[in-house]
Formats: structure tokens, sequence, C-alpha cells
């Protein structure tokens, strides 16, 4: 009874296996890493949209509505604005290595290379883009002392307590967009591992 128990097993793995090396089965892997790609590219130029809009705006702000004359609050609006241009810049180089990835034809070295991206956006979700709102939050605080000497303390305060509100509801939207881009890379490691297996 277990002999054949390990037969059926045995037999089991190796149609399992067959059908995954069809032509058909590794062409439809390949469509599914391609449609998971995608969604990370919109993931990307999406944030790329929304942050160089902010930088825009921000900048547009500082120059004609307001601009800043102490140093600490140019100081302030240096950090905000070179926060967001950094992460512009992550995002574009984002972009340039997912489409050098996705170029490689050896499966296994793009595998790898897969990986190696997981990794790096990563250090970026945990690390980089933490300290660049870190940085853009310690640059708004310190405009604050300017803008009190022309907005009411309660209009000030206002502005400091939506801050935080929209910092908040930003922080929850923006980790539900990096869950599920760390998913979808997951997801296409795996692809690529079965391919390659």
């Amino acid at each position: 009874m277990d002999n054949d128990f390990k037969e059926f097993q045995n037999e089991w793995n190796n149609n399992k296996n067959n059908i995954e090396l069809s032509p058909n089965g590794i062409n439809t892997l390949y469509d599914k890493i391609k449609k998971k790609e995608k969604a990370n590219y919109f993931f990307y130029y999406g944030t790329i949209i929304i942050l160089l809009a902010t930088l825009i705006v921000i900048s547009l702000f500082f120059y004609y509505v307001a601009p800043v004359k102490e140093i600490l609050s140019r100081i302030g609006a240096g950090l905000m604005i070179c926060g967001l241009i950094v992460r512009i810049g992550i995002e574009i180089i984002s972009i340039g290595k997912a489409k050098r990835m996705n170029k490689i034809h050896n499966t296994l070295t793009a595998t790898e290379n897969t990986i190696r991206f997981h990794q790096f956006r990563k250090v970026i979700h945990s690390i980089v883009a933490p300290i660049i709102v870190g940085l853009y939050t310690i640059g708004f605080y310190m405009i604050t002392p300017e803008f009190s000497l022309y907005i009411s303390r309660w209009n000030l305060l206002l502005i400091d307590i939506s801050y935080i509100v929209i910092a908040i509801i930003l922080f929850f939207i923006i980790r539900k967009g990096i869950k599920k881009e760390m998913v979808i890379l997951s997801e296409i490691m795996n692809l690529r591992k079965e391919i390659t297996e």
C-alpha cells in the first residue's frame, strides 16, 4: 500500500513537472509575469505623477504665494523640495532597473535580477522613503515659525493638525500600494523560479 502511494505521488510530480515545462505552460507563466510587471509599472508611473504634481504645487506656492525669507524657512522649503526630487529620482531609477531586468533573455539571470530588484525596493520602502518623509515633515515644521508672522494662531494650528491628518491618511494609502507592489514582485520571483526549475 505504501509503495502504491509513493508510486502514485512520483507519477503525479512527474506529470506536474511535464505540464509546467510544456511550451503552453511556459507561455502562460510569461504572460502572468508580463501582466504583473505592467501593474508595477503603473504603480511607479503613478507615484512619479503624484510626486511631480506635489513638487510643482509646492514650488509654485513658495515662489508666488508665500516666498519664505528667513533662513530656517528656506532650509525647510529646501528639505521639502529636495525630498520630492530625490523620491522622483528613485522611482525613475526603479523603472530603469525594472526595464533592464525584463530585457534579459536568460531566465536564470532574470530571476536573480528580480530578487535583487525586490531587495532594492524593500530598502527604498523601509529605509529611504521614511527618511525622506521625515525630512519633508521637519522641513514643513521649519516653515511654521515664519508663517506664524502672517497667519493667525488658529489658522496655523489648523494647518499643522491637517498636515498630520493628511499624513496619516496618505501613510495608509501608500502602505497599501507598497504591500501590493511587494506582493506582485514576490509573485514575479516565484513565477520566474517556476520557469527555471
